[in-house]
């Protein structure tokens, strides 16, 4: 028995000791088998037992042929030693390089605990109606989950067995809700989930020959089928989009050509053309991706026209080659009633053409080989890559006698081996493969989504419903998320009420926006209401407040301009003394300037005056002398009349004299002085 939980823990510890640069992809699985002889306790161990301990404490199935080539290598290496022809030792050499797995998975097992513990709270908060669901063991439901649905291991597809879709006893939608949830809001855990993916990518090549994982798949053509291209284009949305787009990536940087038939083209557009039609009648039954997306998003008939118009270009962008079937049958051709009727049993179509195109394209991939019947993938030179399970599982059993590489391969079990041949370089791949397989785990199965569709087309027939609702019940997203949260994915639980239940909840969210408004509307209302109440109780007291506040504010404008207008009156009373002082100064310093020029002039006469008399008395003849006198006093009036009145030169001093005069004035007037 798988302990709870193991598979995950090992799936973890492979991808934290696997070395991309190893000399072998086997090496990888070494510390496996040396810490399973190293802790056994035991001289030695059978070969068989070692892949049981490895299976029962791991989770990790290694077929019995590798675990012998795993313990030639490590013979080869030293690190242990044969005992017989089916048991094996480990050396000292063994013991040193035997790892601490143990450690490792005591890590892992409470990283594990925790992410089933949030397991646990996300179902009982989210999906409160699924409760039961928790008394399961939650730790081995997700690590099932790995090995059923988010990474669809290659045993699946090459050993013809395809995936059972009642495997998942109801948790595989809740598992699937969940990790879609991590990559949004929980990126530490889904950390830790990405990584278990990787593990189990890796642990998933074993069933493969990988000796050629170091080769160039120059030589190989990956050949893709309609829902392949379906999704490369994105006609099925963005997130099986993106996954096809980083494996499409990833295999022509090493080489591979991506070429598809021109009948797969022609079935591409066929499908375009179908649902635009569909579109056009506004009504359809159909349970196809492309429809339901197409639908979902609103398209209309013009833009699937346009779609059908661009296929090829985007085909070449896509560096997708159109190539014509081979017209070798008779050469390499093998027997297409029996492979038909081989497909028929494993596949349940609803078109005759879908299974005649998909027997094409089978015949065509061998007739591509040239009777090639090697077991590499490197080396088979061809292969249809499809995300059917049930075509490739009859492709394999079909193949299975010729002991080749199976004629087809799943896309995931495709993104697994050109991941292993260069994980560091595609670090992306295994998220978007999980992202993608989380999101198909959420939409309903074909068989889930026609009886609801039966149940919607009663209830319209008996106008249970209207035209319009069983329109928006047929192609409403929230169709298809009720549908699966209500049966989590199980068609038997469809009942007549589904549909009611449907159309309630899309009456609900459609409304909800409304109620939420109505509410915030109400309790704005409230709150004004209780404002208003408030305001009412005192409004008159803020009136009369409001009064006496406006009286004062008006009593005090009359005061600032009462003062203001006396203030101006001082300042002109005190400016018209000023000027009068000034000009007083003035008129004293000019009666100053008036007197000290009579007085030059008078004093000028006299000292003229008295030198003449005295020149000419000494000078005058006898007894004239007073004559002379009175001729000279004459003489000098009339000289004194042309002398000026006033002098030039005293200007300066009377403007000086005028200033200070007007400050020693000013200054007793009590004015302040200027510089």
């Amino acid at each position: 028995m798988v302990t709870p939980a193991s598979a995950l823990i090992g799936y973890a510890v492979l991808r934290a000791n696997y070395n991309a640069e190893a000399p072998s992809y086997l090496d990888n699985f070494q510390p496996f088998i040396l810490s399973v002889l190293a802790r056994s306790g035991k001289p030695f161990l059978e070969k068989s037992l070692i892949s049981e301990i490895i299976h029962d404490e791991f989770g990790i199935s290694i077929p019995s042929l590798v675990v012998g080539k795993l313990i030639r290598r490590t013979n080869r290496a030293g690190l242990t030693t044969a005992i017989g022809q089916d048991a094996v030792a480990i050396t000292d050499e063994g013991l040193k390089s035997a790892p601490a797995i143990s450690e490792e998975v005591k890590l892992y097992e409470r990283k594990q605990q925790e992410l089933v513990e949030h397991f646990r709270t996300f179902v009982e908060n989210s999906y409160p109606n699924h409760v039961d669901f928790l008394l399961e063991d939650l730790g081995q439901a997700l690590a099932e989950y790995f090995d059923r649905q988010a990474v669809p291991l290659l045993n699946e597809g090459l050993r013809g067995r395809a995936r059972s879709t009642d495997d998942g006893h109801g948790l595989d939608f809740l598992v699937s809700a969940f990790v879609s949830r991590l990559a949004q809001s929980d990126q530490a855990r889904f950390a830790y989930v990405v990584e278990a993916a990787k593990g189990a990518m890796l642990a998933s090549v074993l069933v493969l020959d990988t000796s050629g994982l170091s080769e160039s798949l120059s030589q190989l053509s990956l050949v893709l089928d309609t829902p392949v291209m379906m999704d490369a284009l994105g006609f099925h949305g963005p997130i099986p989009e993106a996954a096809a787009a980083q494996v499409l990536t990833l295999a022509r940087n090493q080489g591979a050509k991506l070429v598809t038939f021109e009948h797969s083209v022609g079935e591409v557009q066929g499908i375009l053309e179908s649902i635009e039609a569909s579109l056009r009648r506004g009504s359809s039954r159909s349970t196809a991706a492309g429809y339901l997306h197409f639908a979902e998003t609103g398209k209309t008939p013009v833009d699937l026209a346009v779609h059908r118009g661009q296929v090829s270009s985007k085909l070449k962008d896509l560096g997708v080659k159109v190539i014509a079937r081979p017209d070798n049958y008779y050469d390499h051709g093998l027997d297409e009633g029996q492979l038909e009727d081989l497909i028929q049993k494993k596949v349940r179509y609803w078109q005759d053409a879908t299974r005649v195109n998909d027997v094409m394209s089978l015949s065509s991939v061998h007739r591509l080989r040239h009777g090639t019947r090697d077991k590499s993938l490197e080396r088979c030179r061809a292969v249809l890559v499809s995300s059917n399970t049930s075509l490739v599982a009859a492709a394999v059993q079909f193949e299975r006698a010729r002991a080749g590489f199976p004629l087809a391969i799943t896309i995931e079990a495709l993104a697994s081996i050109l991941w292993v041949r260069t994980p560091a370089a595609a670090s992306d791949v295994p998220k978007q493969v999980l992202l993608a397989a989380a999101y198909a785990g959420m939409q309903p199965s074909v068989s889930l989504w026609s009886r609801y569709l039966d149940e919607v087309e009663k209830l319209e027939k008996s106008d249970a419903v209207t035209t319009d609702e069983a329109i928006i019940l047929r192609s409403s997203p929230v169709s298809r998320e009720t549908i699966m949260e209500e049966t989590l994915g199980d068609p038997d639980a469809i009942t007549a009420e589904s549909p009611k239940e449907v159309l309630s909840r899309i009456k609900s969210e459609a409304t909800a926006p409304l109620i939420d408004q109505l509410s915030e509307l109400s309790q704005r209302n409230n709150e004004i209401s209780q404002v208003a109440d408030h305001a009412s109780a005192d409004w008159l007291t803020q009136v009369k407040a409001r009064e006496e506040a406006e009286n004062q504010v008006r009593d005090l404008e009359e005061n600032k301009t009462a003062l203001e207008a006396r203030i101006q009156s001082i300042k002109d009373e005190d400016e018209s003394r000023r000027n009068r002082i000034l000009e007083n100064a003035q008129l004293k310093a000019k009666i100053r300037r008036r007197r000290i020029a009579l007085t030059v002039r008078l004093v000028a006469v006299l000292i003229v005056l008295g030198a003449l008399v005295y020149f000419l008395t000494l000078s005058a003849p006898e007894g004239k002398t007073g004559a002379t006198i009175v001729g000279v006093a004459g003489f000098l009036s009339i000289i004194g009349s042309f002398l000026p009145k006033d002098f030039n030169l005293l200007d300066r001093w009377e403007r000086r004299h005028a200033d200070r005069i007007a400050k020693r004035l000013l200054a007793n007037a009590g004015f302040e002085l200027t510089a």
